[in-house]
């Protein structure tokens, strides 16, 4: 799993990456998938937000559709599976969340707001946890095209199951809302979607390294082209 975390310039570089090292070490035991952080520094002193339907403020869409096009822009749509936006929590003006995940949204990544909680980093821990399950249904349809609900129903014993509210929101019996005060790491889910999820991972980066290597192909040929056109001139 690649992902790009886009790290507010107030929180400090070391922590963060000692706390995703601490979720890699979890998320690997549990499926077997290795994580891959890119860490970029990013000012979220300004980012302009507008009030949801329940009033809550998010990033504006303008502002989540250039800041993943300037990614997009490196990274074409598989080279990097999830971007996270950490935003310090003086920086955070996003009022009523904690942190939103964007799955799929513009481009065939994740965009993931979390909350860096300065006196906390249980809660940070769990935010960025909740935010990282958020996206792994979607992943699994849209790379395998497998609905994931049924089947995880049919895993635990129950009638039917929603994914995002019955274990990220913790609104089934069998599990715990990520980030509830209390809250303690739950590794079954990710146990029964690792299969699926190594799969999902392994058809992105194949489709990124076939990305890549038509790139090469066309960058190959304007060469060429371009020592032909040269050829061509001199010759006159």
């Amino acid at each position: 799993m690649r992902t790009l975390i886009l790290l507010d310039l107030k929180i400090d570089k070391d922590e963060a990456l000692a706390m995703c090292d601490e979720y890699a070490e979890f998320y690997e035991n549990n499926t077997g998938i290795k994580c891959v952080w890119l860490v970029e520094r990013r000012d979220f002193s300004v980012v302009p937000t507008l009030p949801d339907a329940t009033g809550d403020l998010r990033p504006t869409d303008k502002f989540r559709k250039d800041l993943e096009t300037e990614v997009h822009s490196r990274y074409r749509d598989y080279g990097v599976d999830n971007i996270v936006m950490w935003v310090h929590e003086d920086n955070f003006v996003f009022k009523g969340l904690w942190g939103v995940a964007w799955a799929y949204n513009f481009f065939k990544y994740s965009l993931l707001l979390c909350r860096w909680d300065k006196d906390n980093s249980t809660n940070t821990f769990n935010t960025f946890f909740h935010e990282l399950e958020h996206p792994s249904d979607t992943l699994i349809k849209k790379e395998l095209g497998i609905d994931i609900n049924p089947l995880i129903a049919n895993h635990f014993g129950v009638s039917t199951f929603n994914y995002d509210r019955g274990y990220v929101h913790g609104e089934s019996d069998l599990f715990t809302y990520i980030g509830r005060r209390g809250y303690k790491r739950d590794g079954r889910m990710q146990q029964f979607l690792a299969p699926y999820l190594t799969r999902a991972y392994k058809v992105r980066k194949e489709k990124h390294e076939k990305d890549i290597g038509l790139m090469k192909q066309v960058v190959f040929l304007l060469t060429k082209l371009v020592g032909l056109l040269q050829l061509a001139v001199n010759k006159k």
